[in-house]
């Protein structure tokens, strides 16, 4: 007679507690590996797109200024302020970004731009009561122009921290050079005793403040319009930067990143005639104090402009500091490429930059700081060796 088997013996074995614990543990192990590796290919993907959103917009400048003859214009104060009224009506403030538009597949949104007229504070209308015959500009100043936005930047700018703001234009991260502040010197230059001289970067301005600190004397004749054509890039395309990146504010004025806010210093040490380069970025460092009135502009929109936004950027401060702005007590306010703004990003390390040949260079935050000022001038002389950066 056959013996029958025993129940223990027919039981499977489970999973001690153990055991399970010890799973438990090399799978997290394992997720923890795995997940910076993620993270990684994602923001590698994301800078590929912001990569290739500086590529069609340098493509679009050069566009540009092979039809035009000069670079866009940024037009960020008004004809009556510049005393050109009489013969340029009430134009301006609009920026740079926006002639780019009919180069980028965005002619109806051009289209739709009054460029003759622009009534002050546009994005503070609403869509039921627009205050100036130019109703048209709001709608366009709110499409979100998508190659307009860094996707690893993650923050939208709504102006909560101005109550007027209604409207919520949309943002953008991409700012153009402007050289550096007039009223630094370089390494090499002469004091300029006054004499202040037209603006060393890419993008053609307008300018500010007639009567305003040394704009009322011989400043004023250096801040008429400001055309850069490709004649005058004698740098060498190559070696000229034209368009970086740069964190947009929270809205709010004060964010936790001090990048995505603009500032100031007790010593107001940027907005003195002929201070050196060097002193100026050593003490940007050292003494950044939020300037939270201006900071939630920051990046609020890429249609108008006021100087308050900034859609343009300075080589002096290095990548990913605290950007200074200079207008704290408005001693020097010629032009809005008098400022401290420097490009700022989330790419880990440095920013991406677009050169007037169209390449595209990763910056780090490290770079030299003699090549990060001299690659933002036009038409200097100055050598920059491609290792330095």
């Amino acid at each position: 007679m056959a013996r029958s088997s025993s129940p223990s013996a027919s039981r499977s074995r489970g999973f001690t507690l153990i055991e399970l614990l010890v799973v438990i543990a090399i799978i997290a192990v394992l997720i923890a590996l795995l997940l910076p590796a993620v993270q990684a290919a994602r923001e590698a993907a994301r800078r590929a797109q912001c990569t290739n959103n500086l590529k069609q917009m340098g493509l679009a400048m050069a566009n540009y200024l092979d039809i035009n003859l000069s670079t866009p214009i940024h037009q960020y104060r008004y004809a009556w302020e510049q005393g050109e009224q009489a013969t340029l009506g009430y134009s301006g403030d609009k920026t740079w970004l926006c002639g780019l538009l009919p180069y980028m597949e965005q002619q109806p949104i051009y289209n739709s731009l009054n460029m003759i007229y622009t009534e002050e504070w546009i994005y503070t209308d609403t869509p039921t009561t627009p205050s100036g015959p130019d109703p048209t500009s709001w709608t366009a100043g709110a499409a979100v122009i998508t190659t307009f936005l860094c996707p690893s930047d993650g923050v939208k700018n709504t102006g909560s921290g101005d109550g007027t703001v209604h409207n919520n234009p949309a943002n953008t991260n991409y700012v153009g050079n402007t050289g550096h502040p007039r009223n630094v010197l370089l390494p090499g230059d002469a004091p300029t005793n006054g004499n202040v001289l037209p603006l060393t970067g890419v993008i053609s301005m307008s300018p500010m403040y007639m009567k305003q600190g040394s704009c009322s004397t011989a400043a004023k004749a250096a801040t008429r319009v400001v055309n850069v054509t490709l004649a005058s890039i004698t740098d060498g395309t190559s070696n000229t930067a034209g368009i970086s990146e740069s964190l947009v504010n929270d809205g709010t004025g004060n964010s936790t990143d001090q990048r995505r806010n603009l500032h100031y210093t007790n010593s107001g040490l940027i907005e003195q005639m002929d201070v050196p380069a060097m002193a100026v970025v050593q003490d940007g460092l050292a003494n950044p104090i939020n300037y939270a009135s201006w900071s939630y502009y920051k990046g609020l929109t890429w249609s108008y402009t006021d100087a308050w936004e900034k859609q343009v950027y300075a080589h002096l401060l290095p990548p990913n500091a605290p950007p200074i702005n200079t207008y704290y007590s408005n001693t020097f306010r010629c032009s809005e490429g008098d400022s401290g703004m420097n490009p700022t990003s989330n790419h880990p390390g440095g920013v991406n930059v677009a050169f007037m040949d169209g390449s595209v260079h990763f910056i780090k935050n490290t770079v030299n700081l003699q090549a990060w000022w001299f690659m933002g001038t036009r038409g200097r002389g100055e050598i920059i060796s491609s290792d330095s950066y």
